[in-house]
């Protein structure tokens, strides 16, 4: 099954948008290619046996198999050079490839010799796509399975040249498959020495391709009919929104796969830039690239759920072109799943921008992401690497941006892109075109498409149509920015989306300020104007139940001709069937007998009968079912007089009707509901017989009301702690409290006021085991002197304050509501303790959290048995430890170590082990007596110092007047570590040793416009190089000259001694254990050469 799957799979043709060249090789179709092609196609067949593998065959049918390769290649090497390429986009090639075997006969190697054919002999003659046809198939056939493949592949790349080649690489991208360029280059080839052949090539027909446009030739007319941009995207909550689905996203402010209003315009757009044609052209290939964080696992299992996505965006949606991606690994998403850190996701993107850099250099490059996971901390990867690839940055909002992680906005400050935050589509147009990398009608066209997108979204698709209204609101207002800025360029402006009408007009409804009628709609801001019915509530009923009665009597009207029993449920009428027996005397069950109109059914006809009525008056409905054959038709009158019987006397209308005119937002308004008169409870209710069936809120009420008055001196608790009720007024029921433990009395109301619950032997016994003793409550109970001052907190009583633990002292005799608490926790260089003064509400506020915070702790049985053994070790085991251990901190800087603080640079001197507190003298700072200032800090407020202006691998220039790369800075001394190239040394060198960031270090490689050299000197006077080039000496400034990053100089210049030696996690580990304990002086300022440590290694 595997095999079959895997020959379906590679004898699949590559569907690749063609363009006119391509297409006039249809013309050929007249010049007899057709027979050719079914003869390979023939050939092929025979070759690949469905049912015997071709081990097999080729070794029962050696002669045969051999001759029908040999007959497969001729075609190909008699063909001419339009039918070579006819041939080639027409026929299976990787299947091809896969079946032609390379046999034990020197002269039988006719699968190299296929390959050779294509990839060296005729390669001249291949066209661009033909060219790309080729790549796929060696991909397809795996590279390992030819010696010779890797060389091909160097082969085809270097004899494709400046546009040609960008175009071989775009269209490798554009198959819709990960046989990208990305994963041919730095994953199939397997030789280093290859893959930086192919890359060096594609830099240096960057730079052709560069110097064209600078020079304004007649080539760079031509390649400004395209823009050259690379769009970068991720794909959750990016192009499709996520639902919220752990881990693809967050956001849920969409349905779960529905693509963002306006984002396939946005790429389509970005693509196309302001140069070139007005609208995107028919078959072009695109530069769209996705960054997925979903891992590759097993061959392209999760890659074609992509691309099968991508492919119906561009058949349905018209998304402009096929696009590439970019996927994750395993590692970096089980990192993120079980450690819920992003920076591994980060990272994994930052490195395949790397390497998609690497191979595009030619083009400018602008990434679109969210802020839901680490996209925005790997644009900050981006910028600080490649700062003049990186062109814009956008990062889509579902989240709060507080929340973006890794976002500091002070990062972002000094640098040239900064990411601009949007919430939809539009927002980021206008943004873009306002910084002009897109036209004025392309910002247009994104905001009609957007409102199309929106369109296209289902009902059933959005979660809510809470959601829908606030996404279509959120929609609206960034349309409206954009025709704010399309009427500044005088520009057709845009409709804005419309509204789905709910409500008809002089239809009822509920609104959040009351039941009212529909007048108008806006559509486009979704508001109803609505007149309220403000009347009187009873007014309101009233006028209801006379609709209700119009009603009732408009369907027996309607069927007035209709018997009984063919009348429909809910006109027919109700067979009334009471049976009950209850006592003359019983006036709980039986309240006193009202005459009311009741039914029954007699036959087809209706007879009127007077019983006694259980129906309570505000429970009656109007009902009005007469048999209309024998009964007259009423008047409007007669339901006037019908309704007024219902409604109470008393609740007549006195009061002038009016209505008010409001506008309300659709997604408040409701279906409407008629107007009910409140329910007033009537006497005890505790008296009924079934008056456990009440609501909850009822009982209570009831309870609050059965509640008996406080006696004399009986114990009570309010909010300001325990006391005794000294009188209860009735008429008021306000309850006077004489308080325990401060003097003070209060006037509280009744329902502030709680009795004690009394307590038994058992439960004080629990209430004591399962609670921590309080002594702020004991000191509360028994006053420890008579000058305890009038507050409920009293003095000596311990608070668990935001600063530590206190004690209670005695307030200021001046103010008599400011209270002292020493705190305990603290201690001063004199012993004593700092004093925290607050006022009395503040400190009763600690006293009730703490009580509360003890009280969540202690509950159960289960509580109290375990306090009683905690309480019993504690007094069985009552000793005093002989020792008591003071924390030491550890260190991290050391002694002389250059540092930065928010006060400048500084250097440390001394550590302080039992506190943490570095002493540090700032340098920058200095005293009238010509003395540095020393300060004292932490760990936390210091970092290491970097030279101003200086990245580590980049070059710098020394005091010591010689220049070198600065490899790494060691954080716990800072010293600064410059490997000098040209003489073979090893500067140990302080931040003011290292004067200023150079271009290039002296023996490195540069690029100029005159070809590659090397550095030979640095004059620092004038700031100028001096170059070797092959053919004479360049002398030029930094503007001048590119640092050659593909090239290793470690490897080159044979330093791997330096990065092993110097820069080993061991070694450097070494150094520092030495330098703490003294047993080794300190590199700072030293200077250590190739001879030295060539001595040192033979010693040891």
């Amino acid at each position: 099954w595997d095999r079959n799957m895997h020959r379906m799979e590679i004898g699949k043709l590559v569907h690749l948008r063609r363009d006119a060249t391509t297409k006039s090789l249809d013309r050929l179709h007249a010049m007899g290619i057709e027979e050719q092609l079914d003869q390979i196609g023939t050939l092929l067949s025979d070759l690949d046996q469905f049912y015997v593998p071709s081990t097999f065959n080729n070794f029962i049918n050696k002669a045969s198999v051999i001759k029908k390769e040999r007959d497969i290649i001729s075609i190909f090497e008699d063909a001419e050079p339009r039918a070579l390429n006819f041939l080639i986009c027409r026929c299976r090639l990787a299947l091809l490839f896969y079946k032609i075997k390379d046999h034990r006969s020197f002269n039988q190697q006719h699968r190299t010799q296929l390959i050779e054919l294509f990839s060296i002999e005729r390669i001249s003659q291949l066209t661009v796509h033909s060219r790309v046809i080729v790549l796929h198939a060696l991909q397809m056939m795996k590279l390992p399975a030819n010696t010779r493949a890797e060389h091909c592949v160097r082969n085809i790349m270097k004899n494709t040249t400046q546009d040609d080649l960008s175009d071989l690489k775009t269209l490798t991208d554009a198959k819709g498959d990960y046989f990208c360029m990305t994963k041919l280059i730095y994953d199939d080839i397997k030789s280093d020495i290859v893959r930086e052949e192919i890359l060096n090539h594609i830099e240096k027909q960057a730079r052709i391709q560069n110097s064209h446009m600078a020079l304004k030739t007649k080539w760079s007319k031509e390649r400004k009919k395209k823009f050259w941009r690379k769009v970068l995207s991720d794909v959750d909550d990016t192009l499709t929104c996520s639902g919220g689905s752990y881990p693809k996203g967050i956001d849920k402010r969409y349905g779960k796969a529905i693509v963002y209003p306006g984002v396939l315009g946005f790429y389509r757009e970005l693509d196309l830039g302001n140069e070139g044609p007005e609208e995107w052209p028919t078959n072009t290939v695109g530069n769209l690239v996705f960054l997925s964080a979903r891992p590759h696992v097993y061959k392209d299992v999760s890659e074609k759920v992509n691309f099968g996505k991508f492919e119906k965006l561009v058949s349905t949606r018209g998304m402009h072109t096929m696009p590439s991606l970019l996927a994750g690994d395993v590692t970096s998403g089980l990192e993120t799943l079980m450690k819920n850190d992003f920076e591994p996701l980060a990272q994994k993107k930052f490195n395949n921008f790397q390497k998609y850099v690497s191979i595009y250099p030619e083009f400018r490059h602008v990434f679109i992401g969210d802020n839901g996971q680490g996209d925005v901390r790997a644009a900050e990867l981006m910028v600080e690497a490649y700062p003049k690839q990186v062109e814009a940055i956008y990062v889509h909002l579902v989240q709060k941006l507080s929340m973006t992680y890794k976002y500091f906005p002070e990062k972002w400050a000094d640098k040239t892109v900064k990411p601009f935050f949007f919430k939809t589509y539009p927002e980021a147009a206008l943004d873009a075109a306002k910084r002009n990398f897109i036209r004025v009608r392309g910002l247009r066209r994104i905001c009609i498409g957007a409102i199309n997108d929106f369109y296209m979204i289902q009902t059933k698709e959005w979660p809510s149509e809470i959601h829908k209204c606030d996404r279509r609101d959120e929609l609206n207002q960034a349309l409206w920015s954009c025709n704010e800025y399309l009427k500044q360029v005088n520009e057709e402006t845009i409709p804005l989306l419309d509204a789905e009408r709910l409500w008809k007009n002089g239809q009822k409804v509920k609104t959040p300020f009351g039941n009212g009628t529909i007048l108008s709609f806006d559509s486009v801001f979704d508001l109803y104007e609505i007149s309220l019915d403000w009347r009187p509530l009873n007014v309101q009923i009233l006028e209801q139940h006379k609709e209700d009665f119009k009603e009732h009597r408009q369907k027996i009207e309607n069927t007035s001709t209709t018997t009984i029993s063919e009348l429909p449920p809910d006109v027919r009428p109700r067979h009334l069937e009471t049976v009950f027996e209850a006592d003359d005397e019983d006036t709980t069950l039986s309240p006193r007998p009202r005459s009311v109109r009741n039914i029954s059914s007699l036959g087809d006809s209706l007879v009127s009968t007077n019983v006694p009525s259980l129906i309570d008056d505000r429970e009656m409905i109007p009902i009005s079912l007469l048999d209309t054959n024998k009964v007259e038709e009423s008047e409007s009158s007669e339901a006037t007089e019908e309704v007024e019987k219902i409604i109470p006397s008393q609740l007549s209308p006195k009061v002038k009707t009016h209505y008010v005119t409001a506008k309300i937002h659709g997604k408040f308004i409701k279906p409407y509901q008629p107007p009910q008169l409140p329910v007033f409870l009537k006497g005890d209710d505790s008296k009924k017989v079934f008056s456990f069936w009440g609501s909850r809120g009822e009982s209570l009420r009831v309870k609050s009301r059965a509640k008996q008055p406080f006696n004399h001196r009986e114990k009570c608790n309010t909010p300001f702690g325990p006391g005794f009720v000294l009188a209860y007024r009735t008429e008021t029921e306000v309850v006077v409290v004489e308080m325990i433990g401060w003097k003070a009395t209060c006037y509280l109301s009744a329902e502030a006021v709680n009795k004690s619950d009394e307590e038994g032997f058992f439960g004080s016994l629990l209430r004591k085991m399962t609670t921590t003793p309080d002594p702020k409550i004991s000191k509360q109970r028994r006053p420890s002197s008579p000058k305890e001052i009038e507050s409920p907190i009293s003095k000596d009583i311990i608070l668990n304050t935001p600063f530590g633990e206190g004690k209670v002292t005695m307030p200021k005799k001046t103010d008599t509501m400011t209270v002292g608490i020493s705190l305990t926790s603290w201690k001063l260089a004199n012993n004593t303790h700092p004093i925290l003064y607050c006022t009395q509400e503040t400190a009763l506020d600690w006293k009730i959290s703490d009580f509360e915070g003890r009280s969540k702790n202690s509950g159960g049985i289960f509580s109290a048995i375990g306090s009683i053994v905690s309480l019993g070790k504690k007094l069985i085991k009552k000793t005093i430890p002989a020792e008591i251990v003071v924390p030491c901190f550890e260190r991290y800087y050391m002694d002389g170590a250059a540092v930065t603080t928010s006060f400048g640079n500084g250097v440390v001197r001394t550590f302080r082990d039992e506190d943490g507190f570095y002493e540090v003298t700032l340098v920058d700072w200095k005293l009238a007596n010509n003395i540095c200032a020393k300060i004292y800090v932490t760990k936390e407020s210091l970092t290491y110092q970097k030279a101003v202006g200086c990245q580590e691998g980049y070059a710098v220039l020394t005091s010591l007047g010689i220049s070198g790369i600065l490899e790494s800075i060691e954080h716990k001394t800072g010293v600064h570590i410059v490997s000098v190239h040209s003489s073979g040394m090893v500067c140990y060198l302080q931040p003011k040793d290292i004067v200023m960031p150079l271009k290039a270090a002296v023996s490195e490689d540069v690029l100029t416009q005159y070809g590659n050299g090397k550095v030979v000197k640095y004059r620092a006077c004038d700031k100028v190089y001096e170059i070797s080039l092959d053919w004479a000496k360049l002398y030029a400034q930094a503007e001048a000259i590119e640092r050659d990053s593909n090239l290793d100089v470690r490897g080159t210049l044979k330093m791997s001694w330096v990065s092993k030696l110097f820069f080993s996690s061991d070694l450097s580990t070494r150094d520092v254990k030495d330098t703490f304990n003294g047993s080794q002086r300190s590199r700072s300022n030293s200077i250590t050469s190739l001879r030295t440590q060539n001595s040192r290694t033979l010693l040891s």
